[in-house]
């Protein structure tokens, strides 16, 4: 979690705020967990399940790790220009859920007008003090992770490819960016391989493998890492209706499973290096589901998932020799 130190905003944005009253609007709406339970666990899996999505989930294999204020579902995130790129769905995060948008402490945020960070005083929102977790570990390297949020469960696939539809935003946007210090991870994992990656590489999606330049706590300067599947939204200058300071487009994967027998996928974002930047993992109601042969817009992200899978055989075979 961030703290709650005011940033700093070029006088004449701010002289323009102070002048014209901010109409509140809509922002997405969190739910956050009452708890950590099984049954809170299936609730959320059950929501991202698509109609006939020719899967079934194996019996109790349903779980959440993490703090239950940090995870939860989501409505009016919106998918037009001023939305998140998601309009409904479950959002787990590294910090208290309710950062992503409209909450006691960010009510109906407009377009991130707001110079604090998300958690500490000056807001209700809640301090994140969940641990790391292993299943990290190959993305957060030495610098290890913090306050993780976890969501699992096993099932059985009646089809070649698991599809499923998701966003990345995060407040280490633009100010980490570039800036030598490592950012916030996530992973979309089935069966132990990690298929959030930028298409057609080998490289996880973070803020940063997927920014417009930084580090600054302003606007993106432009360049950057893979420029084209971002959208800035920093403090001041965004207008995109929510305090978090960047996101992702929209990415949907099709990842190989296998058929007919049990599968596991593990979905999960951690803090990396501290507690301060918050970071969330935003992903579609009803897009989970089977697909015979992957459509060619997820090409390039089931290449790169195949690559990592071909790098872990390989690394296991050397160190078996």
């Amino acid at each position: 979690m961030k703290s709650s130190l005011p940033r700093q905003a070029p006088a004449m944005v701010l002289a323009a705020l102070l002048a014209s009253p901010i109409a509140a609007v809509a922002a997405p709406t969190v739910t956050t967990l009452v708890d950590g339970s099984v049954a809170s666990a299936t609730a959320l899996v059950n929501a991202l399940l698509a109609p006939a999505s020719g899967i079934s989930v194996v019996a109790g294999s349903a779980s959440y790790v993490g703090a239950p204020t940090a995870s939860g579902t989501f409505t009016n995130g919106g998918t037009g220009a001023t939305g998140v790129g998601i309009d409904t769905g479950v959002v787990l995060t590294s910090g208290d859920a309710r950062f992503i948008g409209s909450s006691a402490a960010f009510a109906g945020d407009d377009a991130n007008k707001s110079g604090t960070f998300t958690a500490g005083v000056g807001n209700s929102l809640t301090t994140n003090n969940s641990p790391g977790n292993s299943l990290f570990a190959s993305l957060a390297g030495a610098s290890g992770s913090a306050n993780a949020s976890i969501l699992a469960f096993q099932f059985i696939p009646q089809g070649s490819f698991l599809r499923l539809s998701f966003v990345f935003g995060s407040e280490d946007y633009n100010d980490v960016v570039n800036s030598g210090f490592p950012t916030d991870v996530f992973g979309i994992f089935v069966n132990g391989v990690n298929y959030a990656l930028v298409p057609g590489t080998s490289t996880p999606i973070s803020a940063s493998s997927v920014n417009c330049g930084g580090p600054t706590s302003g606007a993106a300067p432009g360049g950057g890492q893979n420029c084209g599947l971002f959208r800035d939204n920093a403090p001041f200058f965004g207008t995109i209706d929510s305090e978090v300071d960047g996101f992702t487009t929209r990415f949907t994967l099709a990842v190989p499973v296998n058929s007919g027998t049990v599968n596991t996928l593990q979905l999960g974002i951690a803090d990396t290096l501290d507690s301060s930047g918050d970071s969330a993992l935003l992903l579609q109601a009803a897009s989970i589901g089977v697909a015979a042969v992957p459509e060619p817009s997820t090409y390039a992200l089931m290449i790169g998932g195949l690559l990592a899978v071909a790098n872990m055989t390989r690394r296991r075979r050397g160190a078996r020799s």
